[in-house]
Protein backbone atom coordinates (compact mmCIF):
# COMPACT_ATOMS: atom_id res chain seq x y z
CA UNK A 1 0.00 0.00 0.00
CA UNK A 2 0.71 3.51 -0.74
CA UNK A 3 2.79 4.84 2.60
CA UNK A 4 4.14 7.99 4.12
CA UNK A 5 7.59 7.46 3.20
CA UNK A 6 6.24 6.94 -0.75
CA UNK A 7 3.95 10.35 -0.18
CA UNK A 8 6.75 12.27 0.64
CA UNK A 9 9.37 11.11 -1.63
CA UNK A 10 7.02 11.50 -4.54
CA UNK A 11 5.81 15.09 -3.16
CA UNK A 12 9.51 16.58 -3.06
CA UNK A 13 10.61 14.96 -5.95
CA UNK A 14 7.52 17.10 -8.31
CA UNK A 15 7.90 20.08 -6.21
CA UNK A 16 11.10 20.20 -4.47
CA UNK A 17 11.08 23.72 -2.32
CA UNK A 18 14.85 24.23 -2.56
CA UNK A 19 15.21 23.13 -6.21
CA UNK A 20 11.97 25.75 -6.73
CA UNK A 21 13.67 28.65 -4.84
CA UNK A 22 17.22 28.08 -6.50
CA UNK A 23 15.73 28.00 -9.65
CA UNK A 24 13.30 31.05 -8.96
CA UNK A 25 16.97 32.85 -8.21
CA UNK A 26 18.55 31.80 -11.29
CA UNK A 27 15.67 32.33 -13.22
CA UNK A 28 15.08 35.79 -12.44
CA UNK A 29 11.82 35.15 -11.19
CA UNK A 30 12.79 37.26 -7.75
CA UNK A 31 14.34 40.34 -9.01
CA UNK A 32 14.33 42.37 -5.74
CA UNK A 33 13.68 41.53 -2.37
CA UNK A 34 9.92 41.46 -1.86
CA UNK A 35 7.41 39.52 0.29
CA UNK A 36 7.31 36.38 -1.25
CA UNK A 37 7.26 32.88 -0.91
CA UNK A 38 7.65 31.07 -4.28
CA UNK A 39 7.96 27.60 -3.10
CA UNK A 40 4.03 28.46 -0.92
CA UNK A 41 2.87 30.05 -4.52
CA UNK A 42 3.88 27.10 -6.81
CA UNK A 43 2.27 24.29 -4.27
CA UNK A 44 -0.87 26.40 -4.22
CA UNK A 45 -1.19 26.64 -7.79
CA UNK A 46 -0.40 22.44 -7.97
CA UNK A 47 -2.90 21.37 -5.47
CA UNK A 48 -5.88 22.02 -6.61
CA UNK A 49 -8.82 23.36 -4.81
CA UNK A 50 -12.14 24.93 -5.20
CA UNK A 51 -15.06 24.57 -7.06
CA UNK A 52 -15.90 24.93 -10.32
CA UNK A 53 -17.65 28.26 -9.28
CA UNK A 54 -14.70 30.09 -8.85
CA UNK A 55 -11.50 30.62 -10.73
CA UNK A 56 -8.08 28.86 -10.71
CA UNK A 57 -6.27 31.71 -9.83
CA UNK A 58 -8.13 33.59 -7.26
CA UNK A 59 -8.89 29.95 -5.85
CA UNK A 60 -4.85 29.75 -5.59
CA UNK A 61 -4.33 33.27 -4.24
CA UNK A 62 -6.55 32.37 -1.19
CA UNK A 63 -4.34 29.00 -0.62
CA UNK A 64 -0.88 31.09 -0.89
CA UNK A 65 -2.63 33.49 1.69
CA UNK A 66 -3.74 30.55 4.12
CA UNK A 67 -0.25 29.39 3.77
CA UNK A 68 1.35 31.37 6.61
CA UNK A 69 2.97 33.81 3.86
CA UNK A 70 3.21 37.44 4.37
CA UNK A 71 -0.28 38.65 3.26
CA UNK A 72 -0.17 40.32 -0.32
CA UNK A 73 -3.11 41.99 -2.45
CA UNK A 74 -4.51 40.24 -5.30
CA UNK A 75 -3.00 42.47 -7.87
CA UNK A 76 0.44 41.85 -6.89
CA UNK A 77 -0.36 37.90 -6.83
CA UNK A 78 -1.32 38.01 -10.44
CA UNK A 79 1.37 40.56 -11.76
CA UNK A 80 3.99 37.88 -9.98
CA UNK A 81 2.63 35.39 -13.29
CA UNK A 82 5.26 36.38 -15.88
CA UNK A 83 7.63 35.08 -18.44
CA UNK A 84 10.10 34.08 -15.94
CA UNK A 85 7.83 32.50 -13.55
CA UNK A 86 6.29 30.38 -16.55
CA UNK A 87 9.74 29.29 -17.45
CA UNK A 88 9.74 28.12 -13.66
CA UNK A 89 6.85 26.34 -13.89
CA UNK A 90 8.10 24.52 -17.10
CA UNK A 91 11.62 23.40 -15.65
CA UNK A 92 9.76 22.10 -12.55
CA UNK A 93 7.19 19.97 -15.07
CA UNK A 94 10.59 18.60 -16.88
CA UNK A 95 12.10 17.95 -13.73
CA UNK A 96 8.63 15.98 -12.62
CA UNK A 97 8.44 14.32 -15.95
CA UNK A 98 12.36 12.73 -15.51
CA UNK A 99 11.60 11.46 -12.49
CA UNK A 100 8.37 10.07 -13.62
CA UNK A 101 11.00 8.01 -16.03
CA UNK A 102 12.84 6.76 -13.47
CA UNK A 103 10.16 4.93 -11.70
CA UNK A 104 9.99 0.64 -12.71
CA UNK A 105 7.78 -0.21 -15.31
CA UNK A 106 4.93 -3.01 -15.01
CA UNK A 107 4.03 -4.84 -18.05
CA UNK A 108 3.07 -8.39 -17.65
CA UNK A 109 2.14 -10.95 -20.12
CA UNK A 110 0.91 -9.84 -23.43
CA UNK A 111 1.80 -5.94 -22.91
CA UNK A 112 5.66 -7.33 -22.41
CA UNK A 113 8.06 -7.62 -25.45
CA UNK A 114 8.21 -4.09 -25.64
CA UNK A 115 10.75 -1.22 -23.46
CA UNK A 116 6.68 0.32 -22.69
CA UNK A 117 3.93 1.24 -24.51
CA UNK A 118 3.65 4.95 -25.23
CA UNK A 119 -0.13 6.54 -25.96
CA UNK A 120 -0.05 9.60 -27.78
CA UNK A 121 -3.23 12.15 -27.82
CA UNK A 122 -3.88 15.90 -27.45
CA UNK A 123 -6.50 18.00 -25.74
CA UNK A 124 -7.47 21.68 -26.63
CA UNK A 125 -8.17 24.29 -24.36
CA UNK A 126 -10.30 27.09 -25.53
CA UNK A 127 -8.47 30.43 -24.28
CA UNK A 128 -10.37 34.22 -23.98
CA UNK A 129 -10.71 35.92 -27.79
CA UNK A 130 -8.21 38.11 -26.55
CA UNK A 131 -5.44 35.26 -27.07
CA UNK A 132 -6.18 34.85 -30.81
CA UNK A 133 -3.79 36.81 -32.60
CA UNK A 134 -0.98 34.29 -30.54
CA UNK A 135 -2.41 31.16 -30.15
CA UNK A 136 -5.34 30.91 -33.20
CA UNK A 137 -7.61 28.32 -33.10
CA UNK A 138 -10.60 26.64 -36.00
CA UNK A 139 -13.83 26.05 -33.78
CA UNK A 140 -13.21 28.99 -31.62
CA UNK A 141 -11.18 32.32 -31.76
CA UNK A 142 -8.37 31.11 -29.16
CA UNK A 143 -7.54 27.96 -28.33
CA UNK A 144 -4.00 25.93 -26.96
CA UNK A 145 -3.25 22.49 -27.90
CA UNK A 146 -1.70 19.93 -25.36
CA UNK A 147 0.14 17.35 -27.02
CA UNK A 148 1.10 14.60 -24.37
CA UNK A 149 2.99 11.27 -24.19
CA UNK A 150 1.31 8.75 -21.79
CA UNK A 151 3.35 5.61 -20.85
CA UNK A 152 1.35 2.77 -19.42
CA UNK A 153 4.35 0.80 -18.16
CA UNK A 154 4.09 3.77 -15.39
CA UNK A 155 0.75 4.76 -15.60
CA UNK A 156 1.62 8.65 -16.17
CA UNK A 157 2.36 11.47 -18.86
CA UNK A 158 5.95 11.17 -19.87
CA UNK A 159 6.33 14.22 -22.36
CA UNK A 160 4.59 16.92 -23.71
CA UNK A 161 4.62 20.58 -25.36
CA UNK A 162 2.11 23.09 -26.72
CA UNK A 163 1.10 24.53 -29.71
CA UNK A 164 -1.79 26.47 -31.08
CA UNK A 165 -5.40 24.76 -31.27
CA UNK A 166 -5.53 25.01 -34.96
CA UNK A 167 -2.35 22.94 -36.22
CA UNK A 168 -3.05 19.15 -37.18
CA UNK A 169 -2.01 16.81 -34.86
CA UNK A 170 0.18 14.73 -37.07
CA UNK A 171 3.09 17.08 -37.32
CA UNK A 172 3.03 17.14 -33.61
CA UNK A 173 4.36 13.40 -33.64
CA UNK A 174 8.43 13.30 -33.92
CA UNK A 175 10.18 9.31 -34.37
CA UNK A 176 13.72 8.94 -33.24
CA UNK A 177 16.34 7.02 -31.76
CA UNK A 178 13.80 7.51 -28.18
CA UNK A 179 11.24 5.19 -29.93
CA UNK A 180 13.40 2.04 -30.35
CA UNK A 181 12.25 -0.68 -28.35
CA UNK A 182 8.91 0.91 -27.53
CA UNK A 183 5.20 0.29 -28.86
CA UNK A 184 2.62 2.82 -29.92
CA UNK A 185 -0.85 3.61 -29.42
CA UNK A 186 -2.34 6.45 -31.05
CA UNK A 187 -5.48 7.35 -32.47
CA UNK A 188 -5.73 8.07 -36.96
CA UNK A 189 -5.01 11.76 -36.23
CA UNK A 190 -1.49 10.79 -36.05
CA UNK A 191 -1.51 7.85 -38.49
CA UNK A 192 0.03 7.96 -42.06
CA UNK A 193 1.65 5.45 -44.05
CA UNK A 194 5.03 7.26 -43.66
CA UNK A 195 4.93 7.24 -40.08
CA UNK A 196 4.32 3.32 -39.67
CA UNK A 197 7.72 3.74 -42.29
CA UNK A 198 9.43 5.69 -39.41
CA UNK A 199 8.51 3.19 -36.40
CA UNK A 200 9.73 0.05 -38.43
CA UNK A 201 12.82 1.91 -39.21
CA UNK A 202 13.55 2.68 -35.79
CA UNK A 203 12.52 -0.79 -34.50
CA UNK A 204 9.73 0.66 -32.42
CA UNK A 205 6.23 -1.67 -32.16
CA UNK A 206 2.89 -0.23 -33.13
CA UNK A 207 -1.05 -1.16 -32.91
CA UNK A 208 -3.74 1.36 -34.66
CA UNK A 209 -6.72 1.68 -36.47
CA UNK A 210 -7.00 1.00 -40.15
CA UNK A 211 -8.04 3.91 -42.09
CA UNK A 212 -10.59 3.91 -44.61
CA UNK A 213 -9.24 5.42 -47.26
CA UNK A 214 -6.44 2.78 -46.92
CA UNK A 215 -6.43 -0.38 -49.49
CA UNK A 216 -4.11 -2.94 -48.14
CA UNK A 217 -3.24 -5.88 -50.23
CA UNK A 218 -3.06 -9.63 -49.10
CA UNK A 219 0.14 -11.51 -48.64
CA UNK A 220 -1.02 -14.34 -47.25
CA UNK A 221 -3.52 -15.01 -45.21
CA UNK A 222 -3.05 -16.94 -42.03
CA UNK A 223 -6.55 -17.05 -40.49
CA UNK A 224 -9.82 -16.42 -41.77
CA UNK A 225 -12.81 -18.30 -44.01
CA UNK A 226 -12.10 -18.29 -47.42
CA UNK A 227 -14.22 -19.59 -50.40
CA UNK A 228 -11.47 -19.85 -52.78
CA UNK A 229 -7.91 -19.55 -52.89
CA UNK A 230 -6.58 -16.21 -52.35
CA UNK A 231 -3.58 -15.08 -54.44
CA UNK A 232 -1.09 -12.72 -53.34
CA UNK A 233 -1.77 -8.95 -54.14
CA UNK A 234 -5.36 -9.43 -53.77
CA UNK A 235 -7.62 -5.91 -52.83
CA UNK A 236 -8.50 -6.78 -48.96
CA UNK A 237 -11.58 -4.81 -49.88
CA UNK A 238 -12.71 -6.65 -52.95
CA UNK A 239 -12.07 -9.86 -51.16
CA UNK A 240 -14.59 -8.95 -48.93
CA UNK A 241 -17.19 -7.23 -51.40
CA UNK A 242 -16.80 -10.82 -53.54
CA UNK A 243 -16.90 -12.78 -50.75
CA UNK A 244 -13.68 -14.68 -51.35
CA UNK A 245 -12.68 -13.94 -47.47
CA UNK A 246 -15.72 -14.70 -45.19
CA UNK A 247 -16.93 -12.79 -42.09
CA UNK A 248 -18.08 -15.73 -40.28
CA UNK A 249 -17.58 -14.44 -36.82
CA UNK A 250 -13.83 -15.80 -36.50
CA UNK A 251 -10.68 -13.37 -36.37
CA UNK A 252 -8.83 -12.62 -39.34
CA UNK A 253 -4.70 -12.97 -39.56
CA UNK A 254 -3.42 -11.37 -42.59
CA UNK A 255 0.34 -10.06 -44.12
CA UNK A 256 -0.49 -7.04 -45.90
CA UNK A 257 1.04 -4.39 -48.22
CA UNK A 258 0.19 -0.80 -48.05
CA UNK A 259 1.44 1.66 -50.69
CA UNK A 260 3.56 1.68 -53.96
CA UNK A 261 6.42 0.58 -55.43
CA UNK A 262 9.32 1.38 -53.01
CA UNK A 263 7.62 3.52 -50.48
CA UNK A 264 5.01 0.39 -49.72
CA UNK A 265 5.06 -0.37 -45.85
CA UNK A 266 4.74 -4.33 -45.53
CA UNK A 267 2.63 -5.27 -41.86
CA UNK A 268 -0.50 -7.57 -39.74
CA UNK A 269 -3.59 -6.61 -40.37
CA UNK A 270 -6.37 -8.67 -38.06
CA UNK A 271 -9.93 -8.26 -38.09
CA UNK A 272 -11.63 -8.89 -34.89
CA UNK A 273 -15.72 -9.42 -34.75
CA UNK A 274 -17.60 -7.31 -32.20
CA UNK A 275 -21.02 -6.70 -31.20
CA UNK A 276 -23.53 -6.33 -33.96
CA UNK A 277 -21.46 -8.48 -36.77
CA UNK A 278 -18.95 -5.43 -37.30
CA UNK A 279 -15.43 -6.34 -37.53
CA UNK A 280 -12.83 -3.72 -36.13
CA UNK A 281 -9.24 -3.59 -38.35
CA UNK A 282 -5.71 -2.81 -37.00
CA UNK A 283 -2.60 -2.67 -38.51
CA UNK A 284 0.40 -3.96 -36.06
CA UNK A 285 4.36 -4.96 -36.35
CA UNK A 286 3.70 -7.77 -33.54
CA UNK A 287 4.72 -10.98 -33.76
CA UNK A 288 2.08 -13.50 -33.81
CA UNK A 289 2.56 -14.51 -30.12
CA UNK A 290 0.38 -12.03 -29.52
CA UNK A 291 -2.73 -13.61 -31.34
CA UNK A 292 -5.62 -11.02 -32.81
CA UNK A 293 -7.98 -10.27 -30.25
CA UNK A 294 -5.05 -9.35 -27.61
CA UNK A 295 -3.96 -7.37 -30.55
CA UNK A 296 -7.00 -5.45 -30.27
CA UNK A 297 -7.12 -5.85 -26.43
CA UNK A 298 -3.38 -4.04 -26.47
CA UNK A 299 -4.97 -1.30 -28.97
CA UNK A 300 -7.66 -0.90 -25.94
CA UNK A 301 -5.36 0.16 -23.74
CA UNK A 302 -5.22 3.45 -25.50
CA UNK A 303 -8.31 4.46 -23.31
CA UNK A 304 -5.57 5.18 -20.53
CA UNK A 305 -4.83 8.59 -21.77
CA UNK A 306 -8.51 9.76 -21.82
CA UNK A 307 -8.80 8.78 -18.82
CA UNK A 308 -5.91 10.75 -17.77
CA UNK A 309 -7.29 13.70 -19.94
CA UNK A 310 -10.48 13.64 -17.85
CA UNK A 311 -8.32 14.12 -14.88
CA UNK A 312 -6.73 16.99 -16.24
CA UNK A 313 -10.20 18.86 -16.63
CA UNK A 314 -12.31 17.20 -14.29
CA UNK A 315 -9.96 17.78 -10.98
CA UNK A 316 -7.13 19.89 -12.40
CA UNK A 317 -9.58 21.90 -14.14
CA UNK A 318 -7.05 21.94 -17.20
CA UNK A 319 -10.04 23.70 -19.38
CA UNK A 320 -11.31 26.08 -17.31
CA UNK A 321 -8.31 28.68 -18.15
CA UNK A 322 -9.43 32.59 -18.08
CA UNK A 323 -6.01 34.23 -18.60
CA UNK A 324 -5.53 36.82 -20.68
CA UNK A 325 -1.78 36.56 -21.16
CA UNK A 326 0.28 33.48 -22.73
CA UNK A 327 2.62 33.51 -19.79
CA UNK A 328 -0.39 33.00 -17.47
CA UNK A 329 -1.83 30.57 -19.40
CA UNK A 330 1.20 28.27 -19.57
CA UNK A 331 1.44 28.69 -15.84
CA UNK A 332 -2.01 27.60 -15.62
CA UNK A 333 -1.61 24.67 -18.07
CA UNK A 334 1.94 23.29 -16.24
CA UNK A 335 0.15 23.58 -12.78
CA UNK A 336 -2.67 21.35 -14.28
CA UNK A 337 -0.35 18.71 -15.63
CA UNK A 338 1.94 18.58 -12.34
CA UNK A 339 -1.12 17.82 -10.57
CA UNK A 340 -2.29 15.16 -12.84
CA UNK A 341 0.89 13.40 -12.74
CA UNK A 342 1.61 13.06 -8.99
CA UNK A 343 -1.85 11.84 -8.75
CA UNK A 344 -1.18 9.31 -11.53
CA UNK A 345 2.35 8.65 -9.85
CA UNK A 346 1.37 8.19 -6.26
CA UNK A 347 -1.53 5.40 -7.83
CA UNK A 348 1.44 3.73 -9.55
CA UNK A 349 3.75 3.57 -6.06
CA UNK A 350 0.60 2.04 -4.88
CA UNK A 351 0.17 -0.69 -7.86
CA UNK A 352 3.87 -1.45 -7.52
CA UNK A 353 3.64 -2.37 -3.91
CA UNK A 354 0.30 -4.42 -3.90
CA UNK A 355 2.66 -6.50 -6.60
CA UNK A 356 5.55 -6.78 -4.51
CA UNK A 357 3.52 -7.93 -1.69
CA UNK A 358 0.80 -9.93 -3.61
CA UNK A 359 -2.11 -7.89 -1.76
CA UNK A 360 -4.65 -8.98 -3.81
CA UNK A 361 -7.69 -7.90 -1.61
CA UNK A 362 -7.18 -4.74 -1.60
CA UNK A 363 -8.13 -2.35 -4.29
CA UNK A 364 -6.03 -0.55 -7.00
CA UNK A 365 -6.13 3.62 -6.32
CA UNK A 366 -7.99 5.59 -9.13
CA UNK A 367 -6.24 8.48 -10.40
CA UNK A 368 -9.27 10.76 -10.66
CA UNK A 369 -10.16 10.11 -7.04
CA UNK A 370 -6.50 10.57 -5.48
CA UNK A 371 -6.40 14.21 -7.54
CA UNK A 372 -9.88 14.82 -5.49
CA UNK A 373 -7.89 13.62 -2.33
CA UNK A 374 -5.21 15.77 -3.08
CA UNK A 375 -7.64 18.62 -3.42
CA UNK A 376 -9.55 18.13 -0.52
CA UNK A 377 -6.07 17.75 1.87
CA UNK A 378 -4.31 20.59 0.02
CA UNK A 379 -3.46 22.69 3.43
CA UNK A 380 -2.02 19.26 5.09
CA UNK A 381 0.05 18.51 2.25
CA UNK A 382 1.53 22.22 1.57
CA UNK A 383 2.14 22.63 5.24
CA UNK A 384 3.83 18.94 5.39
CA UNK A 385 5.98 19.85 2.34
CA UNK A 386 6.94 23.38 3.33
CA UNK A 387 8.05 22.89 6.81
CA UNK A 388 11.69 21.90 7.97
CA UNK A 389 10.99 18.82 9.77
CA UNK A 390 7.68 16.74 9.08
CA UNK A 391 7.29 14.12 11.27
CA UNK A 392 6.78 10.52 9.63
CA UNK A 393 3.73 9.55 11.53
CA UNK A 394 1.80 13.26 9.61
CA UNK A 395 3.05 11.46 6.62
CA UNK A 396 1.66 8.43 7.39
CA UNK A 397 -1.37 9.95 8.03
CA UNK A 398 -1.71 11.94 5.08
CA UNK A 399 -0.96 8.45 2.97
CA UNK A 400 -4.10 6.75 5.13
CA UNK A 401 -6.63 9.39 3.99
CA UNK A 402 -5.35 9.51 -0.02
CA UNK A 403 -5.41 5.68 0.60
CA UNK A 404 -8.81 5.59 1.82
CA UNK A 405 -10.06 8.28 -0.63
CA UNK A 406 -8.41 7.02 -3.57
CA UNK A 407 -10.10 3.81 -4.41
CA UNK A 408 -11.11 2.59 -7.32
CA UNK A 409 -15.03 1.91 -6.61
CA UNK A 410 -15.50 -0.50 -9.88
CA UNK A 411 -12.23 -2.86 -9.43
CA UNK A 412 -14.55 -5.82 -8.52
CA UNK A 413 -17.29 -5.16 -10.90
CA UNK A 414 -15.52 -3.60 -13.68
CA UNK A 415 -12.10 -3.50 -13.95
CA UNK A 416 -10.40 -1.85 -16.91
CA UNK A 417 -8.79 -3.83 -19.80
CA UNK A 418 -5.15 -2.34 -18.37
CA UNK A 419 -6.32 -3.96 -15.53
CA UNK A 420 -7.08 -7.33 -17.06
CA UNK A 421 -3.73 -7.40 -18.85
CA UNK A 422 -2.30 -6.62 -15.67
CA UNK A 423 -3.34 -9.01 -14.15
CA UNK A 424 -4.59 -6.99 -10.81
CA UNK A 425 -8.13 -7.68 -10.82
CA UNK A 426 -10.08 -8.42 -7.52
CA UNK A 427 -10.49 -12.14 -6.97
CA UNK A 428 -13.90 -13.62 -6.81
CA UNK A 429 -15.88 -13.05 -3.80
CA UNK A 430 -18.53 -15.22 -2.40
CA UNK A 431 -22.22 -15.32 -3.76
CA UNK A 432 -24.56 -12.94 -1.86
CA UNK A 433 -26.67 -16.14 -0.84
CA UNK A 434 -23.28 -17.58 0.66
CA UNK A 435 -22.54 -14.11 2.58
CA UNK A 436 -26.20 -14.08 4.54
CA UNK A 437 -25.88 -18.15 5.21
CA UNK A 438 -22.25 -17.50 6.91
CA UNK A 439 -23.63 -14.27 9.13
CA UNK A 440 -24.41 -14.61 12.59
CA UNK A 441 -28.56 -15.05 13.26
CA UNK A 442 -28.86 -11.69 14.59
CA UNK A 443 -27.29 -9.96 11.72
CA UNK A 444 -29.79 -12.09 9.30
CA UNK A 445 -31.93 -9.07 7.34
CA UNK A 446 -35.89 -9.51 8.05
CA UNK A 447 -37.63 -11.35 5.59
CA UNK A 448 -40.86 -10.93 7.36
CA UNK A 449 -44.39 -9.48 6.73
CA UNK A 450 -44.08 -5.79 8.14
CA UNK A 451 -47.72 -4.76 7.09
CA UNK A 452 -48.78 -5.79 10.60
CA UNK A 453 -46.20 -3.40 12.36
CA UNK A 454 -47.30 -0.38 10.50
CA UNK A 455 -50.84 -1.53 11.08
CA UNK A 456 -50.10 -0.25 14.79
CA UNK A 457 -48.52 2.49 14.18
Amino acid sequence: MLDGTALRKTLQALLPPAVIEAEAERLGVVQRVRKRDVAAQVSALVLSDGSDDSGRLADAYRRYQAAGTQPVVRGAFYYWLDDEMATLMETLLSGALSYAETRPVHLPGVLGGVQDWIIVDSETVTLRDCLAGELPASGSAAGIKVHKQYSVGRGCMVGYHFSCAREHDNRHLQVDDEARGKGFLVDLGYASLARLREWDAVGAKYVIRLKENWKPRIKRLFRGEVTQELMPGTDFDAALVDEHLLLDGQCIDADVVLGPGATAVHCRLVAVPVDGGRYLCYLTNLPRTAGPRQVAEIYRVRWEIERDNKVDKSTARLDQIRATTVSSVKILLCAALLHTLLADLLAHEHLLQRVAAKLTRIPPLHPLLVANALRANHVQLMQALLADRTPGRTWDSLAELIVRHGHDPNWRRRPSVLDRLQGVTAPRGRARRRRLRDCPPDAQPFRGNLAPIAALQ
